[in-house]
C-alpha cells in the first residue's frame, strides 16, 4: 500500500525502516522520505512504526552473574 503519496513510499519500505531501527515518523522521514512533503501521512507512519516494533521481539537483558 501506497502510504507516503509525496514521496512514493510503500508501507513494506516503512517496515523495512523500522527494522533497521527507526524509532519514529522522523527516523523513517531521515531513512526514506516518508512524510517528509505535506505530512499527511506521518500519523500513519507513526502507526506502522509502532506496530513493526510491536511484532519484533524484544531482546531482555541478563544482569551478569555476581
Amino acid at each position: 500500500m501506497l502510504v507516503c503519496h509525496c514521496k512514493r513510499v510503500h508501507c513494506r519500505v516503512i517496515r523495512d525502516c523500522a527494522r533497521s531501527g527507526a524509532e519514529d515518523a522522523d527516523d523513517v522521514g531521515r531513512m526514506c522520505g516518508a512524510g517528509t512533503g505535506c505530512g499527511g501521512c506521518k500519523p500513519l507512519v507513526e502507526k506502522l512504526v509502532e506496530r513493526e516494533q510491536a511484532a519484533q521481539p524484544r531482546s531482555e537483558s541478563i544482569a551478569p552473574a555476581a
